[in-house]
Order: structure tokens, then sequence, then C-alpha cells
């Protein structure tokens, strides 16, 4: 199972994916970054060729801070090419999410078979570097899940 964390490391609770892959670095797993727009992070991650993968990130949904979800990634379904357009527009614009790489995935396809997404609802999406400690402990409860569940299989 490959691990793959995304962040963006200038805005607080949203570097949570980063934070989960120091953590798990620290625990001697090999964890690869993903970063830059959609079409960089989808192109890394095809040519990374995983069969299977856990994707971890901050993605703001309106649920709850903290809030941990873990699901089957399917693509999405998007209406028309301008639904595309707009999907894709906040990293064009210099957006780093894990929500894009999703985007990405969905509109350009991948290798892997199964990719798992484990995502936090941040408590803060303000610039500034540093988790809160809120963010910090959805990190660290993110690692353990993926210790548990994921590396032993």
């Amino acid at each position: 199972m490959m691990i793959l964390v995304i962040g963006h490391l200038l805005k607080s609770d949203c570097a949570v994916g980063l934070r989960v892959g120091e953590l798990l670095k620290e625990a001697g797993i090999q964890v690869y970054e993903l970063s830059g727009d959609l079409f960089a992070m989808v192109d890394e991650f095809n040519k990374l060729s995983p069969k299977r993968a856990v994707v971890v990130g901050a993605a703001k949904r309106g649920r709850p801070p903290g809030t941990i979800t873990e699901y089957l990634f399917k693509p999405y379904k998007f209406k028309d090419e301008f639904d595309i357009l707009e999907a894709m527009r906040p990293s064009l614009e210099g957006r780093i999410s894990l929500e894009d790489f999703l985007v990405g995935l969905s509109v350009l396809g991948t290798v892997a078979e199964e990719i798992y997404v484990i995502e936090c609802e941040p408590y803060s999406i303000a610039p500034g570097v540093g988790l809160t400690s809120g963010g910090e402990q959805c990190a660290r409860e993110i690692a353990r899940r993926i210790l548990e569940r994921y590396v032993q299989s």
C-alpha cells in the first residue's frame, strides 16, 4: 500500500497531510508527498504507479472541525465541460489541496486500482505556518489509523 500526503504548508491546518507524512516517516514508513497543481499531482501519482494507495489531506466540507473521514475514492461525475473547468479552476489559480487532486484523478484518470482517502476537516485555513492544536490531534490520529489499518496489509 503506497501512502501519499497532500498539504499546503502556508495555510495552517491545510498542512495536516504533510504532518501525517512527518509522523509516518518518523515511524519508518515510506511516504510520498504530492504538491502542485492538479496536473502535476496526478502526473506524479501515475508515474509512481501504485496498485493500491492511501491519500491523506485536509478537506473543508462543512463538517465539525477535526472530523476524520475515510472512504474508497470513486471518480466524480461532472455535468459537462464547464463543470469540469470550474472544478479545476482553484488548482490552476495556485491552490494545493486534496480536493484538487481528487478532481484531477476524476478528470485525467489513474493507473491505481484502489485509492483510499483519509481527510480531516480543518480547524483553520487561515494563512500561517503550523497546525492548530486540533490539527495536530487530527494528524496524530490519522497517522495512528494508517499504521494500524493500512501498513499491515
